[in-house]
């Protein structure tokens, strides 16, 4: 089962340690404002995605709680999402991008729903 924390700001020290660490662990961060009408629609999204089968993190980062750590990675709009792997940093700043991450499923090359050539 995935996890998904939601951070306060008494976690500074925690994601601190995360960023700090990027180069060696794999996590998620989800940016998110309280007050924003789509980044709340993502968060009800993201509860069901920690639901299903799978092992990774999500760390859910608030605008209001840590404001700062919303610049190590450029973040300037919620939602947002940084994917980190070893090093590797994906950052998904456009709405369809952080819907599709927590919604998508995976489909065949040439196998899209309704497509008049998917038959």
């Amino acid at each position: 089962m995935r996890t998904l924390k939601f951070l306060a700001s008494s976690d500074e020290k925690l994601i601190n340690k995360l960023i700090r660490e990027k180069k060696s662990s794999s996590f998620i961060i989800f940016y998110h404002s309280e007050w924003d009408f789509w980044s709340n629609r993502i968060v009800e999204l993201a509860k069901a995605w920690a639901e299903k089968d799978g092992n990774e993190q999500c760390y859910v980062v608030s605008s209001w709680e840590l404001p700062h750590v919303f610049s190590a990675f450029g973040i300037n709009i919620a939602p947002s999402l940084v994917k980190v792997d070893r090093g590797a940093i994906k950052v998904f700043v456009e709405f369809p991008k952080v819907y599709d991450f927590f919604v998508s499923k995976k489909r065949q090359k040439g196998k899209r729903k309704g497509h008049p050539q998917s038959a």
